[in-house]
């Protein structure tokens, strides 16, 4: 086992759902006896943004405020860890990455966080807190305007804002097109397909299935505030609206890993999607580089991980993980390696990241909701709209994630 009190150095590239996860589990580290170990977290924005808590966000003004919380929060007071508000540029080599600013980091381990970036309105482009609110203020002032919305892609995002959407305006048109036969991720059962398709009904909105939107070059990044009539290219109907809001999906930008696979002489990414290639631990799949660690949205686990709360859990599996290789000393023992060989010799077998939960909340609106636990589809019932009320609606589960930033009272961020 290695000295528990050398110095350390750990960079997590990333601060939502898993980035956030493992530094806070890693940072805590430094209070149970690894003394020397520091934890730096880089992020291109100056606030965490509370991504799943859009839906309410976008009609509920006072929600919005809280929904950023700032990342100067994020470690204790008086803490050696640090925040560093720029944009990872490039993995340098197997110890270095480089900043937008040309600054350079040396890691001993380093946790690949970067996500993915929604077309839609899940994530805002802005980088403080004060640009992204305005994005924000400025659709829901559209929304206020508008005679008609129309919602393109119906997964849960879709789903979500449409119900807030309808429940907030009730005299508007509200339209949702999704490209499936049904709603919602299709490893769930089609229960709350059905049950979410019967409730928007009762809120107004009208549900188009099969059938694909044409979105036009000059379309706005996560929606539209103007009057545009867009085409389906399966149906070719019109679709009349003065808001168009995109919910399809997210993109990888992983461009930072090019100089590493240069020098490696071997591809870290999927080609088609750019998403980095990973082992069952969630290390980077280079034999060379057991140190690297990508959980959550970037990797090139299937479609069914990319939640919120499985982000969260590969994050703590990518700290327990960096946690064994430094109980064993493997950063000591790494030093000097030059072949794969040599380098498995000196890594411990650490864990696998097991995606073994089964569940999805879908809030319409306050009241209404469908969901899924285990194998159990609660779509149409009110125990549904019970239990998302509860357990998600109120505040989309925002309480949660302001214990991640104790300093938030003391910071300023206003």
């Amino acid at each position: 086992m290695g000295d528990k009190n050398r110095e350390i150095n750990i960079v997590v590239v990333g601060g939502s759902y898993a980035g956030a996860a493992a530094a806070k589990r890693l940072a805590a580290l430094s209070k149970k006896g690894y003394s020397g170990l520091k934890v730096t977290l880089v992020d291109k924005s100056t606030h965490y943004f509370h991504a799943i808590g859009f839906p309410k966000a976008l009609v509920d003004a006072e929600y919005a405020e809280k929904a950023f919380l700032p990342f100067s929060a994020f470690f204790e007071a008086g803490s050696k860890h640090e925040f560093i508000n720029q944009k990872l540029s490039r993995v340098v080599d197997e110890h270095h990455i480089e900043l937008d600013n040309g600054q350079t980091l040396y890691y001993d381990y380093l946790v690949l966080a970067t996500g993915g970036q929604a077309p839609g309105p899940i994530n805002v482009v802005g980088r403080t807190k004060e640009e992204g609110v305005q994005e924000i203020r400025q659709l829901r002032q559209g929304l206020d305007n508008a005679d008609s919305v129309l919602i393109v892609g119906g997964g849960a995002v879709g789903v979500e804002v449409a119900g807030f959407v309808a429940n907030k305006y009730p005299t508007k048109k509200v339209t949702l097109v999704h490209s499936r036969s049904r709603l919602l991720p299709e490893n769930f059962r089609k229960g709350i397909s059905n049950g979410a398709i019967a409730k928007l009904g009762r809120l107004g909105v009208k549900v188009i299935l099969n059938d694909k939107v044409e979105i036009p070059s000059d379309f706005g990044y996560a929606s539209n505030v103007g009057h545009r009539v867009l085409r389906g290219t399966i149906s070719g109907n019109e679709y009349e609206s003065d808001v168009q809001i995109l919910a399809v999906g997210f993109k990888v930008y992983t461009e930072y890993l090019e100089p590493l696979e240069t020098s490696l002489g071997q591809p870290l990414r999927i080609e088609r999607t750019g998403a980095i290639r990973v082992l069952p631990t969630l290390q980077l799949d280079a034999p060379m580089l057991p140190h690297i660690f990508v959980p959550g949205d970037v990797n090139n686990l299937p479609v069914s991980t990319k939640f919120g709360y499985k982000a969260e859990m590969q994050g703590n599996t990518a700290a327990s993980n960096i946690k064994k290789l430094i109980d064993s000393g493997f950063d000591k023992a790494f030093k000097g390696k030059d072949s794969a060989k040599a380098v498995a010799a000196a890594a411990p077998t650490v864990g696998k990241w097991t995606d073994y939960v089964d569940l999805i909340l879908v809030p319409m609106g306050p009241d209404l909701g469908v969901a899924q636990i285990l194998k159990i589809a609660l779509g149409g019932s009110g125990i549904a709209n019970f239990l998302v009320r509860q357990m998600k609606s109120k505040d989309f589960m925002l309480g949660m994630r302001q214990s991640y930033f104790p300093m938030t009272k003391k910071a300023k961020h206003e």
